[in-house]
Order: C-alpha cells, then structure tokens, then sequence
C-alpha cells in the first residue's frame, strides 16, 4: 500500500480506464455517498454506460439487488 501512495501518478488509475477499448457498465446509486466516482468513471472509459438505480446508495448489490440484476441484464443483451 505504501507503495500505491508513493508512487509519482498517486492512486489515479483514471488515465487508465482513457485506454480501454471494451464496453462497461458503470452502475451508481441515487444516495451514493460517492457519485462523483462513478461519473468520473464512467467519463473516462470511451464506451461506458452509467446507470444511477433510484432509491439505492452504494452498495446495490446489498440495497437494490433486483434493479441491479435488470441493468446487468440488460447491458449483456445490448440492450
């Protein structure tokens, strides 16, 4: 971990996600304590998808597991 920290880039694996070349889903929740994360994720991978569930914070495989499980769904059908 010290490491991580002391390394010269810091911790940002942001510049990262730029180069990737894959579809992904990024999913948030409405009261995540930490929406700006999965925006700026979500911003920076070229062909993401950023899906916000309603009513579920940031843990929605715990808060939301149904509405969670759709979006997953629906993202491996392209649809």
């Amino acid at each position: 971990m010290s490491e991580t920290w002391a390394s010269p880039n810091g911790f940002d694996l942001h510049p990262k996600l730029r180069g990737l070349n894959i579809s992904a889903l990024v999913i948030t929740g409405d009261h995540d304590f930490f929406p700006f994360a999965a925006e700026h994720m979500a911003q920076a991978i070229p062909s993401a998808r950023l899906v916000t569930l309603t009513d579920c914070g940031h843990f929605p495989y715990l808060e939301c597991p149904a509405p969670l499980r759709e979006q997953i769904d629906a993202f491996f059908r392209g649809s």
